[in-house]
């Protein structure tokens, strides 16, 4: 893939050669059964190709995983309705993480109204995720074709990884039929795909950390490509390369761990705790290392016309997500 520029950088979308990779690539399908013509990668294996593809670009990274992360759901769906959401090539969902707005039951399925924020992947998304209320019944989540959702003006005025278009939505009594809705990790197809048995947080906190690792080896590359200073690049060598080559390693024997654990039955609220601790202990080591960077790196950090800028942006939009930096989610 060629490298990204600035315009890219800075667009509230990716190109549309970017997406026709993505597609290629199956990119979006990384936790899809074979049956639905999915990748069906092991937790370790997908965790890997999402590092990968953040290090490319740091936006591109995060599309990718939002919606590789959001098409998981496939297995929580029954199967005609599954086969027909996901066997696309181009089947992605963009999801909200916040509950709003109202669902109420028709004959046929359910009327949805309300406004969710903040969809990353809007721009391309084939079906959108969302959590509604019910005054008797309590929440659902939905799944909704796209040509049912109104765009809102509003888009997220985000600093960094703002190609991976996150917009807001309106629904207006938008029509969904029975079995578009589904509960997180009611597996109800590909019983055997061991991945949609690892609870929904743990599963959400391994791809996050995977591509915040990728974002930050991109700002790395281009720091060694680009800079060349000796404080630079001994802090990269010494520091900030050891660090993250430590933290995947550690990643991905905790991706293996608890895709086991999940199958037998034997995943435990502690285990999610400790691994929360361990993965957030280990991004929050490498931001500090990155600040270390960006004083060392001096003026390019901070001109907007140079890549690392933009790169470094990604990487401080990145850590703020609550399953990267261990915080609570606010």
């Amino acid at each position: 893939m060629n490298p990204f520029t600035i315009k890219e950088y800075q667009q509230f979308h990716l190109n549309e050669d970017r997406l026709q990779n993505c597609y290629d690539k199956m990119w979006f399908k990384l936790f899809v059964p074979k049956s639905y013509d999915g990748l069906e990668l092991s937790m370790k294996e997908g965790c890997e190709e999402l590092l990968k593809i953040a290090e490319i670009q740091g936006g591109l990274g995060w599309t990718v995983n939002l919606g590789a992360g959001a098409n998981w759901f496939s297995g929580f769906f029954e199967e005609e309705v599954a086969e027909q959401l996901f066997t696309p090539k181009n089947a992605v969902i963009a999801g909200s993480g916040f509950t709003n707005g109202e669902w109420k039951t028709t004959e046929n399925g359910f009327k949805i109204s309300g406004e969710w924020t903040k969809c990353t992947g809007a721009h391309h998304a084939t079906l959108f995720s969302l959590t509604a209320n019910n005054l008797d019944e309590g929440s659902k989540i939905f799944v909704v074709p796209r040509e049912k959702v109104q765009w809102s003006v509003e888009k997220w005025p985000i600093m960094g990884m703002r190609n991976s278009s996150s917009f807001g939505i309106i629904l207006n009594e938008a029509e969904v039929p029975a079995g578009y809705d589904f509960q997180m990790n009611v597996i109800k197809n590909n019983f055997h795909y061991s991945v949609f048995h690892i609870p929904f947080q743990s599963f959400a906190r391994l791809c996050m950390s995977a591509s915040y690792l990728g974002v930050v080896r991109c700002l790395m590359n281009i720091c060694t490509e680009e800079l060349g200073k000796p404080l630079v690049l001994s802090t990269i060598k010494n520091d900030l390369l050891p660090l993250l080559q430590s933290s995947e390693v550690q990643l991905y024997e905790i991706a293996n761990r608890v895709e086991k654990l999940s199958l037998e039955g034997n995943y435990t609220a502690t285990d999610e705790q400790n691994i929360r601790k361990e993965l957030g202990e280990n991004n929050i080591r490498i931001f500090n290392v990155i600040q270390t960077l960006f004083l060392a790196g001096g003026l390019p950090f901070i001109e907007e016309d140079n890549l690392v800028h933009w790169a470094y942006r990604d990487v401080l939009t990145a850590v703020q997500h609550y399953m990267v930096s261990r915080k609570e989610n606010t």
